[in-house]
């Protein structure tokens, strides 16, 4: 329903996701293909922040509803701040006072913006 420009505009800022919030697919368009090469875009995997960066979470996109609440209660939620200290054999991420350590995977599914 939206203009193309205005769908490639929205995709841009969010990161070219692969996957919807709902964990649904996502089809890559042509903006998608050329990102990689043209434009950095704003809002990437947790899995490719450099280790030593402080990010904010925009989005978690994991299929399991249980993996989201076990997120949520170690306080891994949309708005919160997190520094990534290392990614293996874990990714080792700090919230405040807290430590949490995820596998790759999991950190494909939370998407962040470097701050």
């Amino acid at each position: 329903m939206l203009d193309p420009t205005v769908t490639e505009s929205v995709c841009t800022m969010l990161g070219h996701p692969p996957t919807c919030p709902h964990g649904k697919k996502i089809p890559p368009g042509e903006c998608c293909r050329t990102a990689r090469t043209e434009v950095a875009p704003i809002v990437i995997p947790l899995k490719d922040l450099t280790v030593g960066s402080n990010a904010k979470i925009v989005f978690i996109t994991t299929p399991y509803h249980q993996r989201l609440n076990r997120l949520v209660n170690l306080g891994v939620v949309p708005g919160g701040k997190i520094q990534l200290h290392q990614k293996r054999p874990s990714y080792l991420l700090r919230l405040g006072q807290t430590e949490v350590a995820i596998d790759e995977q999991i950190a494909g599914e939370i998407y962040v913006r470097k701050i």
